[in-house]
């Protein structure tokens, strides 16, 4: 094939607009400077498996994109052709059977919003804008996460378009191979996946937030604190903590301790609340929230007053179950080094249970901490561009991995799966695309 003719999009490196176009595709406002040759929109699923095929027999490598949201960038490559999915935005919801279907181009806020409606609930993630492709590839860290696990573990069955451009579909007992890779392989998965067909759930009844302040005088009391009760709280409460300059957005330098709750009874609100009802430091607190019921576009606007557009961002992560006495001396020097709003510090108290699900998803820790450093002008990228990854650095030695949804990968190596499911993410990739066709991740562990 020598030409790639199809009923969507064709960009060209050489096309006006072309720039444009492709940094239209990104939400870090970060500049990249990586180009590809061509970007492909395509409108139908043979658009993409004539796509496929053009790259295969022109050597050209492909990366895809459903949302732009890889903090890293990871979908634009030098030299490789991108296949932008955004055309692929349209779901089916069946109350009855309690399921749907969606394209990767879905926005898991845009699906959430449309269940709700339905008495139905999904573990979308927890920031508007973020599309579901990626972010179930990845795993999929979610509302309701620590009773529902991880999102990809309501996938129960993937259409995909391999290296081979054939469209197949994937689950339990078809290409069960594909089904465990793309649960967990993040922007490093060998095939475009066209559709998702996703479990559902009933709504939640209680839902709602406890909120407690601090100062950052009160910085050693507070974590000390939340990595102690850490392991007591229910699986109903998203515990976590948000470190940044300006607490609730115009405050004082300081800690907002929260807790999202969804609660099937009022007997599991009663029991999710009591950690924050009860705490011993909560007199500490400057502003404090009794459980306030919330809706769930409530809850999206509060999640993304710390992730507001066009901004640039720097942003790393770990994984860590190191004690509270080896974070301390870290933890204050990231309060004392912390670049102006929206930059901030997330502590998530995780605590993952035993997982039974036979997925590629395989890296988590008691402690999930992330860095965001986030600034409006380019001409602060030399100041606070590596504010995030040199913290984590300076941490490696208390990491246990990384999650690839705040993967610094450009920058940092690190681990984002077991060992041992990297070597038969591998072994998978090698059976399905032994010539290469799809992008790797920035950088990957050596087994």
């Amino acid at each position: 094939m020598n030409s790639l003719s199809i009923k969507g999009q064709v960009f060209n490196k050489t096309d006006e607009g072309f720039d444009k176009a492709i940094l239209a595709t990104l939400f870090n406002k970060l500049e990249p400077n990586r180009r590809p040759e061509m970007m492909v929109v395509p409108e139908t699923v043979d658009d993409i498996i004539d796509t496929v095929r053009y790259a295969k027999a022109q050597g050209r490598k492909l990366s895809v994109c459903s949302g732009g949201h890889s903090w890293s960038a990871n979908h634009l490559r030098n030299g490789s052709i991108l296949i932008n999915m955004k055309r692929f935005n349209k779901y089916e919801v069946n109350k009855e059977a309690m399921t749907a279907t969606a394209g990767p181009a879905v926005g898991g806020s845009v699906l959430l919003t449309e269940l709700v409606k339905h008495d139905l609930f999904f573990p979308a993630g927890h920031c508007k804008g973020v599309c579901i492709g990626g972010y179930l590839l990845q795993g999929g860290f979610a509302w309701n996460g620590r009773k529902l696990g991880m999102a990809c573990e309501s996938v129960m069955g993937l259409d995909i378009v391999t290296a081979d451009g054939e469209l197949i579909h994937a689950s339990a007992t078809e290409n069960a191979d594909l089904y465990w890779a793309a649960r967990g392989s993040g922007g490093g998965f060998f095939g475009v996946v066209v559709r998702f067909h996703l479990r559902l759930y009933k709504l939640p009844p209680y839902r709602g937030m406890v909120s407690h302040v601090f100062t950052m005088k009160h910085l050693e009391h507070v974590f000390r604190w939340a990595y102690e009760v850490g392991p007591s709280v229910p699986k109903a409460v998203e515990f976590q903590m948000l470190m940044s300059r300006h607490t609730l957005n115009y405050f004082a330098p300081g800690i907002e301790a929260v807790a999202p709750i969804f609660a099937d009874s009022k007997d599991e609100l009663n029991e999710a609340m009591a950690f924050m009802k009860n705490s011993p430091i909560k007199r500490k607190a400057y502003f404090r929230t009794p459980y306030v019921p919330f809706s769930m576009e409530t809850m999206y606007n509060f999640a993304m007053s710390h992730y507001p557009d066009d901004h640039h961002w720097g942003v790393d992560n770990m994984w860590t179950g190191a004690s509270i006495d080896d974070l301390m001396p870290f933890l204050r020097d990231i309060a004392a080094t912390l670049p102006p709003p929206p930059t901030h510090l997330l502590w998530l108290n995780w605590q993952p249970p035993v997982r039974t699900t036979e997925m590629a998803f395989s890296m988590e820790d008691k402690i999930y901490i992330a860095l965001y450093g986030a600034w409006k002008s380019s001409k602060d990228t030399p100041q606070y561009g590596n504010w995030a990854t040199n913290h984590i650095k300076r941490m490696e030695h208390l990491c246990t991995g990384i999650q690839l949804a705040d993967e610094g990968l450009h920058k940092r190596p690190a681990r984002f799966v077991s060992d041992a499911h990297l070597q038969k993410l591998d072994e998978i990739r090698a059976k399905r695309d032994g010539l290469g066709v799809f992008n790797e991740w920035h950088s990957r562990p050596q087994v």
